[in-house]
């Protein structure tokens, strides 16, 4: 008589592995995660590094937008992280970049004119992105088939500053924070202290399609898209609310090199993660620099890193008040930060 398996036996043995399999698969995952929040962390805390070694050299952080000067137009000019590149072992790419001439044209045709600096823009560098996002090129656009994309900002500051001649709110210039346009901030300068100030934190990539202004989508697609919300007017709270002023921008954080708010910028107006839209506009007597407000966001559960002045590195709750996350985007607010 030969010894076999019956058929029920067989559908218990496998029903029992696939079990087993289903109780397995959501540990892999959380470990897979755990494991790219942590690179995600250590890649800021490079990121630190290359500012205190910038710092050392120049005595000053670096500027986010440059050049600026006389509020020309300032769209795609040069941030925090093409300043940092020979910091950050990429000296051939900050070799190959032209930092004279424009990130790209402020007239049509809208594309980068220099050949260096469109070859350095196509450069996906993966210390600059979140393992736990896309991690790869947003698209083409401005003239280049593949443009480099970063998840990682400098803190403008509160988004509340003000600027004479210019919208109240948003501004890169003139800011509270640390690094903004044409910025030369020492950590003297800092009088709040480096460990109660953010540097930089972390924002989602996006490539959402372009459409009409129309209902706002659920948080969720805002979330999976990184959607930015941008309109032509005043920049305030009944404005940004207004369902009638959404308009999807189809490419967020699209450009490494580049310190304007959609790329390598943001600010403390909104809370991380905030369900709100980041609303951005232009500003006509500032050239047409954008200037809005933009929080810090991630896929991680629960919150964002962010990056101390002191090059330390914490995990912050999207529940933190506030209040003191304000407080954590100026240099000298003589605010109180307590624990967050």
């Amino acid at each position: 008589m030969r010894r076999a398996f019956t058929l029920i036996e067989l559908l218990v043995v496998i029903a029992i592995i696939a079990v087993l399999i289903a109780l397995l698969l959501p540990a892999v995952q959380q470990a897979r995660e755990a494991a790219r929040r942590m690179q995600c962390r250590n890649n800021l805390k490079q990121l630190g590094l290359a500012l205190h070694n910038y710092e050392a050299s120049h005595r000053t952080f670096p500027p986010n937008l440059v050049p600026g000067a006389n509020y020309a137009y300032s769209a795609g000019n040069w941030g925090v992280l093409a300043y940092l590149s020979p910091y950050l072992d990429q000296t051939p790419i900050y070799n190959l970049m032209n930092l004279n001439a424009p990130t790209y044209a402020s007239t049509s045709p809208y594309n980068i004119a220099d050949p260096n600096n469109a070859l350095a823009a196509s450069y996906v560098i993966p210390m600059f992105l979140c393992p736990s996002d896309k991690a790869q090129s947003l698209g083409g656009d401005y003239g280049v088939a593949a443009l480099g994309p970063a998840n990682y900002c400098a803190n403008m500051g509160s988004g509340i500053n003000t600027l004479a001649g210019s919208p109240a709110n948003g501004s890169p210039y003139n800011a509270d924070g640390v690094m903004f346009a044409n910025s030369r901030i020492r950590i003297a300068d800092i009088t709040d202290g480096t460990s109660n100030t953010a540097c930089m934190s972390e924002s989602l990539l996006g490539e959402g399609a372009r459409s009409a202004s129309g209902t706002t989508p659920p948080v969720s697609a805002q979330k999976s898209y990184a959607y930015l919300t941008t309109y032509q007017g005043s920049l305030d709270d009944g404005s940004c609310a207004s369902a009638s002023s959404w308009n999807i921008q189809d490419l967020r954080q699209f450009l490494w090199y580049s310190g304007e708010i959609r790329n390598t910028s943001y600010n403390h107006y909104y809370t991380p993660n905030d369900d709100r839209w980041d609303c951005i506009t232009n500003a006509a007597t500032l050239g047409y620099t954008a200037i809005g407000w933009k929080a810090a966001r991630s896929l991680h559960v629960g919150g964002v890193h962010l990056l101390l002045c002191d090059g330390s590195v914490r995990f912050v709750s999207d529940e933190i008040y506030s209040s003191t996350w304000r407080s954590l985007s100026t240099r000298s607010g003589g605010e109180i930060v307590g624990e967050f």
